[in-house]
């Protein structure tokens, strides 16, 4: 296993990003022909693949590792996560039966739905649960939605309207075995976006409370079950995107206890988390435009978040994924719209 020692001079001086050269990074990008943005990587019995979304709109893969190599799937538009043989877009899911299929996803009459994160059932893989957003009927308004896949279809799981507003999105789901699930995301009212972590259980929803900083904008947009960890961006209601700063909140299931933690000022934002070995890792990109990557040093409760230094590239990381050096992915875009790849080599 992989160990850092951390002077606290160090830490103090990678609160704030510094460039950092190929040797001295974990992080080593990985040449890519194609063009757009990836937006989402899984690693699993199915291979490592990386999704993305094409100057035109339409979805793409990568199957790769040692070598990417490009490979047709059914268009659903930009893919926002792939977890354990799923992967969901835009305009419907892709499931893993010797080569990606597209699947048609619940939809109510009058509305269509996006989903933005799925995870299969830890006690029952045939089975999934995902969550995204679906428009409201006569409005510009989006509402967070809950589906479970059966093992033949996507069926909704309706969420009580007192429990999320009509304008809102669920962007995590967490479930953890039978009928219980905890989904993430982010409630939008004119005192600005508050995070939102739901619990179902027994055929019941339930609210998990959240603090929640006044005269703040807050959003989650990447969850990762193994590292309990829920990550974004935080600014002042009204601020420009320079304004942002990393969002960490540490998510104990079994109190139902969810922690705000510290991270690095640094303007940037987070989008996306995985567990190395355990240990919580997150990336982003910074507000002039950079990857940006932190990692938990320390244990799982009382360890502090520090700068992980990364290529001296221009783009953004939007997704990770992969639990074991060296098959870590993170992926993105760079500053001339062609996909960006770095794997994490220490």
């Amino acid at each position: 296993m992989r160990k850092r020692i951390w002077s606290l001079t160090v830490a103090l001086t990678l609160a704030t990003p510094l460039p950092a050269t190929a040797a001295d990074s974990p992080w080593q990008t990985q040449p890519v022909e194609a063009r757009g943005a990836l937006t989402a990587v899984s690693s699993g019995p199915e291979g490592t693949w990386a999704f993305g979304e094409a100057p035109d709109g339409r979805s793409f893969a990568l199957r790769g590792a040692e070598d990417w190599q490009r490979v047709p799937i059914p268009d659903v538009g930009r893919v926002h996560h792939a977890q354990s043989g799923w992967a969901v877009g835009r305009r419907g899911a892709l499931r893993w039966t010797d080569g990606w299929q597209r699947v048609r996803v619940a939809e109510r009459a009058g509305t269509s739905t996006t989903l933005q994160a799925v995870e299969i059932d830890p006690l029952a893989p045939e089975l999934a649960w995902a969550v995204g957003a679906e428009t409201v009927p006569g409005t510009q308004w989006r509402r967070g939605v809950v589906q479970r896949w059966d093992g033949t279809a996507w069926r909704g799981v309706p969420v009580p309207d007192g429990l999320l507003d009509t304008s809102s999105e669920l962007t995590g789901v967490a479930p953890r075995g039978g009928d219980e699930v905890f989904v993430y995301g982010i409630d939008h009212d004119r005192s600005g976006s508050r995070v939102v972590v739901l619990r179902y259980a027994g055929g019941t929803w339930t609210n998990v409370p959240v603090s929640r900083r006044a005269g703040y904008d807050e959003q989650v947009v990447g969850h990762n079950s193994e590292a309990a960890r829920l990550v974004g961006w935080t600014a002042p209601v009204g601020a420009p995107a320079s304004a942002r700063r990393p969002l960490v909140l540490r998510v104990n299931p079994d109190n139902r206890e969810v922690v705000r933690e510290r991270v690095p000022a640094t303007a940037a934002e987070l989008t996306g988390v995985t567990s190395e070995y355990g240990t919580p890792l997150a990336v982003g990109h910074t507000a002039d435009g950079r990857p940006y990557a932190v990692r938990l040093s320390g244990d799982s409760e009382n360890g502090t978040w520090i700068a992980d230094p990364v290529p001296p590239v221009r783009g953004r990381l939007l997704a990770v994924a992969g639990i074991v050096v060296p098959n870590i992915w993170a992926v993105g875009v760079t500053a001339a719209n062609r996909p960006l790849v770095l794997r994490d080599e220490p």
